[in-house]
């Protein structure tokens, strides 16, 4: 490959939307409880148990640079919110820097970093708890990371990028960035404690492939750490796409195990806590739902309006919400469901989220699928608080 990719990727949020923000000075945690600053929610009483974590901006922060983390319910009430250091945005050339996802959840519980390399949690009850500190300056770096199921331990990695060149037009042909190797160093932490250097990188690059490959981790499941490789961390826009190649990668060294399936015939998009994953066919877009080894489970054939993208697994794994020119739910017993909305993931196996970033969140339960309700606040969707 010899450029990032330059379609936009999509992290939980509707398409051909670029990050155009600037670096805020850092935010203390501090943790808070109460209503999310928002529009009146939906009056239909939602179910009370469903909770999710979201990142969003408030007014110390340019739009799109997430420096607040809440955990609400679908009544649009923050049950527990803090605010952090946001991530600054590196320079990468004639494209718009794509971070990494900043927050995850895993054991009932949404961790997340901030801008100086502390990655922290938030719980239900409002309690904020360092978990690890990985060396990170900020300063033309880009950091992801994961975390395993159980809360017990980390891996992360931190991208380094040349600085900028002091003169010429990337966009026309000039140097993007000052003689200097791109590098990747990546750690392991235990819950508790400071980041561990595994290994360091020199990223390869060439006079035909100017920008190196990357590794970024994106979740973690049964099979192990997932990540992608390549990654797409700059764009110039376009449609939805994943954040790159889906791979695994081997939690005591953090080098990649294998991939996750076959991006030539099915791109995978989404991987379920059990290690099966979701992907859509090249040919034609259509829903594929398969084990780690890549032999299918069930699939679903693509509508003829056009094909599916960004599907999202449900946590018994019979449906799989997508996007595209028609939004549906489709499951295993053949079924199509239209849905009133842009999934964006799941809260229980009927309940879908969607809109957010720029809308507001909504949501739908697949009794009454054309009813869309309004959650009532903005922000990016990053994943349902599991009960432990």
């Amino acid at each position: 490959m010899s450029t990032p990719h330059v379609t936009a990727t999509l992290r939980s949020w509707p398409i051909g939307l670029l990050l155009v923000a600037v670096a805020c000075g850092p935010a203390q945690p501090q943790a808070t409880t109460g209503s999310s600053p928002s529009q009146t929610p939906s009056s239909s009483p939602p179910p009370a148990a469903l909770l999710f974590a979201a990142l969003e901006t408030n007014a110390a922060a340019a739009q799109f640079q997430w420096n607040t983390v809440a955990i609400a319910g679908l009544d649009g009430v923050a049950r527990a919110k803090t605010t952090f250091a946001p991530m600054p945005i590196p320079y990468t050339g004639c494209a718009g820097a794509v971070l990494p996802p900043s927050a995850h959840v895993a054991a009932g519980k949404v961790y997340f970093a901030d801008g100086q390399g502390t990655i922290r949690s938030l719980d239900p009850q409002g309690d904020v708890t360092k978990v690890a500190t990985i060396p990170f300056t900020g300063n033309q770096q880009m950091l992801s990371f994961a975390v395993s199921p159980d809360g017990s331990q980390l891996l992360a990695a931190v991208f380094s990028l040349p600085a900028q060149a002091s003169s010429g037009d990337a966009c026309a042909g000039g140097a993007a960035f000052v003689p200097g190797p791109f590098t990747l160093d990546v750690y392991s932490a235990q819950a508790g404690g400071a980041g561990q250097r595994l290994y360091h990188d020199v990223l390869p690059t060439s006079s035909s492939q100017p920008v190196p490959n990357v590794m970024a981790f994106e979740g973690w499941d049964r099979v192990g750490p997932e990540a992608t490789y390549p990654t797409q961390w700059a764009t110039q826009g376009g449609g939805a796409h994943p954040d790159g190649t889906m791979v695994w990668v081997d939690s005591s060294t953090g080098k990649i195990s294998r991939q996750v399936g076959d991006p030539q015939s099915c791109l995978v998009w989404d991987v379920a806590p059990s290690g099966d994953y979701v992907c859509t066919t090249s040919q034609v877009g259509g829903i594929s739902v398969r084990r780690p080894d890549g032999s299918e489970v069930w699939g679903f054939a693509a509508p003829a309006n056009g094909p599916y993208e960004n599907p999202r697994l449900s946590p018994l794994e019979g449906r799989v919400a997508a996007g595209g020119s028609d939004s549906a739910v489709v499951t295993s017993a053949g079924k199509h469901v239209a849905l009133g909305l842009y999934p964006l993931g799941w809260l229980d196996d009927s309940t879908v989220v969607g809109g957010g970033y720029t809308a507001d969140f909504t949501y739908v339960n697949l009794a009454s699928p054309s009813t869309v309700s309004d959650i009532g606040f903005k922000g990016l969707f990053v994943g349902a608080i599991q009960h432990s």
